[in-house]
């Protein structure tokens, strides 16, 4: 019981320890300054926006551009680490996968520690840019849902045997503390409204958290958003690249396929189409089991329950960033809507089809 008591406690734990201290704004001056001295380029910055860590893409004098990100200063070094390492091992086994290249130092390490002011300590990385446009700026189509969901697999299928002293660190987004939510959903959203979140919490609890014994799990990447596919420009049903693996951690594998079903559904008429296309990519590269698929559904709306919660608590919380935690919320609300309208039974039987 004391497992799970902490387990369940972990959503609303996990984001109040959120920039608990204010730090200094590095500028894009300071961050040419650290590229010349410790990568031997001096480039242009730009910052990049963002809620917590410092990131700024930087153009060379011949073009090549990179991403440097400073990492804030409250994040455990070991989960820079674990991101470090995922994306050097995602290249090692995976040499054609789109994900961004680590750019060692002129010392040759991956990473580094920079003193920022006095008591203000950071973490260093710097990666090749993905280049393109980000999903959420291209058109949707079904190929390209389809080339996502594959993509998905291939990241998984190269993370399979990867482990990391940090990989089981407590996270917010992390399915298997749904439960948890209820709290966060009760301090920020109205009886009324809630309603339905908890009645989707209690299917998830119910039917699919004692089967987790039962899944694989791994190490994935957790947050396959639109924000963080980038597409080809030229052909944007092309995938160019997958970033940001900010949210990873040691987990069930099914549920990184129900984050990413939830990020595709988009404005689409028929939102279990548009997730279809996404599962039927994955499953072609990675097959999905019949457990996994029997409760693929009840998983992405729990998915859809925390994206709700925590970006509501958290505008609440943090009410000088609301605009930015918000700006997918009210689509989300729709989506949900429109999902938790149809008779279960249906939807079910529907991606079990779409498994066959």
């Amino acid at each position: 019981m004391l497992r799970w008591a902490l387990m369940i406690a972990t959503p609303q734990a996990a984001v109040e320890q959120e920039r608990a201290t204010q730090y200094a704004v590095v500028s894009a001056e300071r961050a040419v300054a650290i590229a010349a001295e410790n990568y031997g380029i001096i480039p242009t910055a730009h910052r990049l926006e963002g809620e917590k860590d410092s990131n700024f893409r930087l153009t060379a004098a011949n073009g090549e551009q990179f991403l440097l990100k400073i990492v804030h200063p409250d994040e455990d070094q070991g989960l820079t680490s674990m991101h470090t390492s995922a994306l050097l091992r995602v290249a090692e086994k995976d040499p054609t996968f789109p994900v961004q290249r680590i750019v060692p130092t002129l010392a040759g390490r991956p990473e580094f520690r920079l003193s920022i002011a006095q008591g203000d300590e950071r973490t260093v990385r710097m990666v090749t840019f993905a280049k393109g446009i980000m999903q959420r700026d291209a058109a949707h189509t079904a190929a390209q849902r389809f080339n996502v969901g594959q993509m998905l697999a291939r990241l998984q299928l190269a993370l399979a045997d990867f482990s990391h002293p940090s990989d089981t660190h407590p996270i917010a987004w992390d399915l298997k503390n749904a439960a948890g939510l209820r709290n966060l959903i009760s301090q920020s959203i109205s009886k009324e409204a809630a309603r339905p979140l908890f009645q989707w919490i209690d299917i998830f609890e119910q039917d699919v958290i004692p089967l987790i014994s039962r899944l694989p799990a791994q190490v994935v990447h957790n947050d396959l958003s639109s924000d963080n596919i980038v597409v080809d420009p030229t052909d944007t049903d092309r995938v160019a690249g997958i970033i940001d693996f900010g949210d990873m951690v040691r987990t069930v594998a099914m549920f990184d396929l129900a984050v990413g079903a939830a990020y595709q559904l988009t404005e689409a008429n028929d939102p279990l189409a548009a997730a279809g296309d996404f599962i039927r990519g994955f499953h072609l590269v990675k097959p999905i089991s019949k457990t996994e698929g029997s409760v693929l559904f009840k998983t992405i709306m729990a998915r859809m329950v925390m994206r709700i919660a925590i970006t509501e608590w958290r505008a609440v919380k943090f009410p000088e960033n609301r605009k930015y935690i918000l700006r997918n919320t009210p689509q989300v609300w729709r989506q949900f809507r429109v999902l938790s309208g149809m008779p279960e039974g249906e939807t079910t039987s529907k991606f079990t089809e779409m498994l066959r």
